[in-house]
């Protein structure tokens, strides 16, 4: 490597540097304002989509098995509640999921390696 070579790539470091400390404190600033609120709001969506999914695909499966069968609106009352069933199920997951410490430890006090937390 040449002096002119190793000059470059030195001005080059210096630069990328003073870049980084100007960007740096707008990055932090930006990223934790908001994190929560936007995780909340995801949540919420998630939430409202699991239920909507749900109860559409039962009607649907059950206003075509009506038509299919020729009955009156039986399965279609089925599989609405199974419908609301699945989507309430769903939802009780991603609550749970909530509930989890977000140090990395579990509920039976063990960290993600497997580890006793007082070990």
């Amino acid at each position: 490597m040449t002096d002119h070579e190793a000059m470059k790539r030195d001005q080059f470091d210096d630069r990328l540097a003073q870049l980084e400390q100007k960007v740096a404190p707008r990055a932090r600033k930006a990223k934790s304002s908001t994190l929560s609120e936007q995780s909340s709001l995801g949540m919420a969506f998630r939430i409202a989509s699991d239920m909507i999914a749900g109860i559409a695909v039962g009607l649907g499966i059950g206003y075509e098995l009506d038509r299919w069968t020729g009955y009156r609106p039986v399965f279609i009352i089925v599989f609405a509640m199974l419908g609301m069933a699945a989507g309430l199920r769903n939802v009780w997951r991603v609550v749970n999921v909530m509930d989890v410490p977000d140090n990395g430890t579990q509920k039976d006090g063990r960290s993600q390696r497997g580890q006793r937390i007082d070990d």
